[in-house]
């Protein structure tokens, strides 16, 4: 099978086309047929050795695609091969084919595309686990989500505004403010802006960015809010990983004293949903919660560009731009002759 291979940990320009020995399945896993990959941060973060618990190089990243179950390993009977499913494999993902834990294939429904099976179920569960799970979202209450014209700020946003919660959202240009308008936000604004938006109290802020914004959000909160770190982007620079911002940025989030959350009554939580495999089966009862609303129309997934597998390291570099609407996903030609 053909792969991008990362030769050593750096920016876009790292991923080399390479030939590999086709996977087999071992027990309890499966083989996947990829037919859509799905782009996420975490992907860039992963390609630059700062992503937890990534290889050593060579290695190929990729954590979420959807595809055709080629062949299953021992002990597995379920889902048959040829069934159309999302997977989350965490690395490998960019290659024709990727072994999965039988555990993270997710059957994708009728009428679902690839493209669209691949921009939903990493994104999808991140914004359901952040908002309803973590973030303990009720109707009516304010919730502020940054970079929300992202993968998982679009499918947030929706679902936010679905729950009955005002939502305020935080994008960095004109024309992502309008997109995420266009999906309910009430209140939009930019990161200059934020500050002054938040001077009335929030409940809940889902931020993927971290640094100077931490504080900022961190004190808005109203008593028994909660505030959900799931990334930490400011970070990242638009090729590689800036180590001394990085610094800079950890050192402007302060420091939160046990004493202070009891007394203001605020909850801070974090959390990576590839560290805690145990719940998987909860995650699957969600994403087919998340398919069905897809299904009748009350979410939509966010297809903001969609790059060719050839061109794969291209779209690091667009996502880590920060040029990138929605989700960015890279289509895997079908290939006859290797079924």
């Amino acid at each position: 099978m053909r792969a991008w291979v990362a030769h050593r940990y750096g920016p876009p320009e790292v991923l080399r086309l390479t030939e590999l020995p086709d996977p087999k399945p071992g027990p309890g896993q499966a083989l996947v047929r990829v037919r859509a990959i799905g782009l996420n941060f975490a992907d860039c973060m992963a390609r630059a050795g700062v992503y937890p618990n990534t290889p050593r190089p060579p290695f190929v990243p990729g954590m979420e695609v959807a595809g055709e179950v080629a062949a299953l390993g021992e002990g597995v009977s379920e889902p048959p091969v040829g069934t159309p499913v999302a997977a989350v494999p965490i690395f490998g993902g960019h290659g024709e084919y990727v072994v999965v834990k039988a555990s993270h294939l997710r059957p994708l429904p009728p009428g679902l595309s690839f493209v669209e099976g691949a921009s939903l179920v990493v994104t999808g569960l991140t914004a359901d686990h952040a908002l309803f799970t973590v973030g303990r979202l009720r109707p009516g209450e304010r919730v502020a989500i940054l970079a929300a014209a992202g993968g998982v700020g679009t499918i947030a946003v929706q679902m936010a505004m679905r729950a009955g919660a005002q939502v305020l959202a935080v994008a960095s240009t004109e024309a992502k403010r309008e997109l995420v308008r266009q999906l309910g936000a009430q209140e939009v604004v930019d990161y200059e802006a934020y500050p002054e938006a938040l001077a009335d109290g929030v409940d809940v802020v889902l931020d993927s960015v971290g640094g100077r914004l931490f504080r900022i959000g961190w004190r808005a909160l109203r008593p028994d809010g909660r505030y959900v770190l799931f990334g930490f982007a400011s970070a990242v620079g638009r090729r590689r990983i800036r180590y001394l911002k990085a610094a800079v940025e950890l050192l402007r989030m302060g420091v939160v004293f046990p004493r202070a959350l009891l007394q203001s009554c605020r909850t801070l939580s974090g959390f990576n949903l590839s560290l805690v495999p145990h719940l998987a089966s909860h995650l699957a009862e969600r994403y087919q919660v998340l398919c069905e609303k897809v299904a009748s129309g009350e979410l939509k997934p966010v297809i903001g560009r969609v790059f060719p597998f050839s061109e794969l390291p291209a779209a690091h570099a667009f996502l880590q731009g920060r040029a990138s609407f929605g989700k960015v996903v890279v289509t895997v030609p079908y290939l006859l002759s290797r079924v």
